[in-house]
């Protein structure tokens, strides 16, 4: 049900970013609609990551509770994961970046 509303939601509000404009030009709405949407999608990135992030860490900090000899094992696996995570929200940074800020032409 969450999903069914979620795209329905997705589509009423993404229909206003289809109408173009004869000149160009972006309309003053579309490029308010465009932040908007950016912002939306920066924070989702950044919740998604921290919630990933933490739940990363304890359970490496649980699996060297169980086995401190592992150690070196799970600190890589620890740092490589925590990359990978957060390179999602500077993919996200960057798209969001290229999208707000205007093309000099």
């Amino acid at each position: 049900m969450l999903i069914l509303l979620t795209g329905l939601a997705s589509l009423l509000v993404a229909a206003p970013a289809f109408a173009q404009q004869p000149t160009g030009q972006a309309a003053p709405e579309t490029v308010k609609w465009i932040a908007i949407a950016s912002a939306f999608a920066m924070a989702i990135a950044s919740a998604a990551c921290g919630y990933a992030q933490s739940k990363a860490t304890a359970a490496a900090c649980e699996g060297l509770a169980r086995n401190p000899g592992a150690r070196p094992g799970i600190q890589f696996s620890l740092i490589l994961a925590l990359v990978l995570i957060e390179s999602m929200a500077l993919y996200t940074f960057a798209i969001v970046f290229i999208k707000v800020v205007p093309n000099p032409t």
